[in-house]
């Protein structure tokens, strides 16, 4: 069976445009958390604060491709170029002649990219307009590309001149770290040699009133955003909802090598079960199985597990259960464990590849960034070590969680090659 290799990164982040920014912000305990005083107008919207992405330049993008595209589209495209460029790969169908970079058989590659929906950016004002008009008058011909499901698969494809498999996965929370385990599966099995796997989500209200309405947002601190308690803290408030984008290349290990290629890391594992329980209340027990299953995937034991990044969002009943769910599956050692989601916010479809990206910065530099904001963790916590600060520590192998609404739960395995 071959082992799947990670050979490029590109990331659009609320701490960041590449991983060393990113990483740097991390390890700085930067928060990009900001108040939305604009907010206020929307009735029964009780948060009013996000975590905005840092600026980035659409200006290489060719202006037929960004008719149809979102923001979010935009950001998926420019870290799936940064990723590629990272890997030194093209896939474009017309061969650049002055292009320095490795060309794989394009049956041969995929790509997979999802987002929790079509742009809710778009999606408003598409509606809006719809409803104003008494019908479809007035819509631009390219409005449904930027609304329709697939709308950042798609995009990123025709802006990359890709013709191949395409797969748009969407899961909310966990769409990437599903997207990067679907193409671990498919490049084991010998589908595909390279993938170019992520995710993207935008920033807008309209995300932000859906944690609010379930009361999972955090709403106490709307003044002083940079305050908001992190994840697993005993006085925890709730999450952010930020934006971005992460795409990573997976490469068979053959093919990385045929090529010398450059190597972070090895997906050792993964896995992703839906626990058919609740729509909104997270489950101990099925989390368990998730990590179970990936570090059977993997072949390996929790003994062997040197982290955990959580998914942990600071919601009251999330944080507990993954605890809970963590506990069981580590019942000998007292495993590290952090969540960045007090430092990034919550990147929806985008966090579990923007997740990865940050472990694997983590491995290169021998640094675990610790919970921000944390200075008193539960006592049903201490059986394992929620990480108050930075820490030293070398990660041979870390395990990533992501997990969505509908009990859409994900796991995966990563190992240092660098």
């Amino acid at each position: 069976m071959e082992k799947v290799v990670i050979t490029g990164m590109g990331i659009i982040s609320s701490l960041g445009n590449s991983p060393e920014l990113m990483f740097e912000n991390l390890e700085k305990g930067v928060c990009a958390f900001r108040s939305e005083p604009e907010w206020e107008q929307y009735v029964g919207l009780e948060t009013h604060v996000s975590a905005p992405a840092h600026a980035y330049d659409v200006s290489a993008l060719p202006r037929q491709c960004r008719r149809s595209m979102s923001p979010m589209s935009e950001m998926g495209y420019i870290a799936a170029v940064d990723a590629l460029k990272d890997a030194q790969l093209t896939v474009g169908r017309d061969p650049d002649i002055n292009n320095p970079f490795f060309r794989p058989d394009p049956m041969k590659v995929g790509l997979i990219l999802g987002s929790t929906s079509g742009s809710p950016v778009f999606l408003e004002s598409y509606f809006k307009k719809m409803f104003e008009n008494g019908g479809p008058k007035g819509q631009m011909s390219t409005s449904f590309f930027k609304v329709m499901n697939h709308s950042v698969a798609a995009n990123v494809a025709l802006a990359l001149d890709y013709s191949g498999p395409l797969i748009s996965p969407s899961s909310a929370c966990s769409t990437s770290s599903q997207a990067a385990i679907l193409a671990m599966q498919l490049i084991r099995a010998g589908v595909f040699d390279v993938a170019i796997v992520g995710g993207a989500d935008e920033l807008h209200y309209t995300s932000v009133a859906v944690f609010d309405t379930v009361k999972a947002s955090a709403k106490n601190y709307n003044h002083n955003p940079q305050m908001i308690p992190g994840p697993f803290a005993a006085n925890r408030d709730g999450l952010v909802v930020s934006e971005g984008a992460g795409v990573i290349i997976l490469e068979s290990e053959s093919h990385a090598k045929k090529r010398k290629a450059k190597v972070y890391a090895e997906i050792s594992g993964g896995a992703y079960f839906c626990d058919g329980i609740h729509m909104s209340q997270p489950q101990a027990d099925q989390m368990a199985v998730t990590m179970n299953q990936a570090l059977k995937d993997a072949g390996l034991s929790a003994s062997q597990i040197d982290y955990v990044n959580a998914h942990a969002t600071g919601t009251q009943v999330g944080d507990e259960q993954e605890v809970k769910g963590i506990m069981s599956v580590f019942p000998e050692q007292k495993i590290p464990v952090s969540s960045l989601k007090g430092h990034f916010g919550h990147s929806l479809a985008a966090c579990g590849v923007i997740e990865i990206i940050a472990i694997i910065e983590m491995m290169k530099n021998k640094k675990v960034i610790g919970n921000r904001n944390v200075t008193e963790v539960p006592e049903g916590f201490n059986k394992v070590d929620i990480l108050t600060e930075n820490k030293k520590a070398a990660i041979q192998y870390a395990l990533s969680n992501n997990f969505a609404f509908g009990g859409m739960n994900t796991s995966l395995i990563l190992k240092n090659l660098l």
